[in-house]
């Protein structure tokens, strides 16, 4: 029975493993993750007020229901590496070695590598169930100022545990001043200028400070260390807390592949390892931006392809492009677009579309496919 091998088991990781359990039941299939459970990653600011759990699903029931074998294990591997599997078509786990027929490498995004100084609350705390923690230590002990709380960070992630964040303390009667600080000149610079003009009026409508672009230095005892872009010039201002935010990036690195998905390496194509999701970059007319939509997009057509090379059919280029992108800015807010870039959406309708998409995959991983159309 021919055998694929899936690195990761993130957006893009799992969408491949549950369209070649749909499209080939005469296929073995295996995944290799370093964690026990898939998390739902756009769903982590919600993670103050609710369990991680609950956006989480243990990995051993995705094997049951989609029919693949789990290990969990952290692989660690380099460019070299690439040109090895394709020859011996086998990867090094602690029982024995894996064989494979196929190889997908989905291993996906990490935040942002930061020195010491620099490092704070953040992606991997709130994936670690520690965002209710960080709000019951502020209910159990209230300053007798408001508490000064800086985040960092004015991308997607960090704008939406801003308002989250900003929801919460409010409605605990938590006296805080919030302030977000963010290197660029415009908040989620993917989206249109409308949408940052719409969070830029949200902050001052809720009285949270905003400094664009400002670089982010470090915490000193209670007080942040910033300084301006522009000029260099180094100042100070208290926070009692701060949640760092500050991107991702390709985790182990950027595979490049062709339009198919398979992994180039030293411009040679290997024909048995794929790639797929953050850590992939598609030389195609496709959406390489590191997002849920174009990782799940991409995990399904390797799959395709995959399974149209074992068939000896003709694979297909990756062509997706973005239905439109939302941000949610609290319980009943969110700003985007949707269709074309130009249509922006924001309010209430935008929040209740932006969990209609959560909700999609939300049964994505029951079994019910609702992306629609070719990958």
């Amino acid at each position: 029975m021919p055998r694929v091998v899936v690195l990761g088991g993130g957006y893009a990781g799992l969408a491949c493993l549950i369209e070649l359990a749909k499209k080939d039941r005469k296929l073995e299939l295996h995944l290799v993750d370093a964690q026990q459970n898939h998390c739902k990653l756009t769903n982590l600011h919600k993670t103050f007020r609710e369990p991680v759990e609950k956006y989480s699903v243990p990995y051993a029931e995705l094997a049951e229901r989609f029919r693949f074998s789990f290990h969990q294990h952290k692989l660690s591997f380099a460019q070299e590496d690439l040109a090895r599997w394709q020859q011996q078509r086998e990867i090094a786990l602690p029982a024995a070695e894996l064989p494979f027929d196929w190889l997908v490498i989905a291993t996906g995004a990490a935040p942002v590598a930061l020195s010491e100084e620099r490092a704070g609350f953040g992606q991997q705390e709130l994936r670690s169930g520690l965002g209710n923690d960080l709000l019951r230590r502020l209910r159990d002990d209230p300053p007798a100022e408001p508490r000064q709380i800086s985040l960092v960070g004015g991308g997607a992630t960090g704008l939406q545990t801003l308002f989250e964040l900003h929801e919460l303390l409010r409605k605990e009667q938590l006296a805080n001043q919030l302030r977000l600080i963010d290197l660029n000149s415009r908040l989620v610079p993917g989206l249109p200028e409308g949408a940052h003009r719409y969070i830029v009026r949200k902050l001052r409508r809720e009285g949270i400070e905003y400094l664009p672009e400002t670089s982010y230095l470090g915490q000193v005892g209670d007080e942040v260390l910033l300084s301006e872009a522009a000029t260099g010039r180094e100042f100070r201002l208290p926070s009692q807390l701060t949640l760092v935010f500050p991107g991702v990036a390709s985790a182990p690195f950027t595979l490049e592949t062709n339009a198919y998905g398979q992994v180039l390496c030293q411009g040679q194509e290997l024909e048995r390892v794929f790639s797929a999701g953050d850590c992939a970059h598609f030389n195609s007319s496709g959406l390489n931006y590191l997002t849920a939509q174009a990782a799940v997009r991409k995990g399904k057509l390797v799959a395709r392809n995959l399974i149209n090379q074992a068939g000896g059919r003709k694979m297909h280029q990756y062509r997706y492009q973005e239905k439109g992108y939302l941000v949610s800015l609290g319980a009943i807010d969110a700003v985007g677009w949707l269709g074309l870039r130009c249509n922006l959406a924001s309010g209430f309708p935008a929040s209740v579309i932006k969990d209609a998409m959560e909700a999609q995959y939300d049964l994505f991983l029951d079994g019910v496919d609702t992306y629609l159309g070719f990958p």
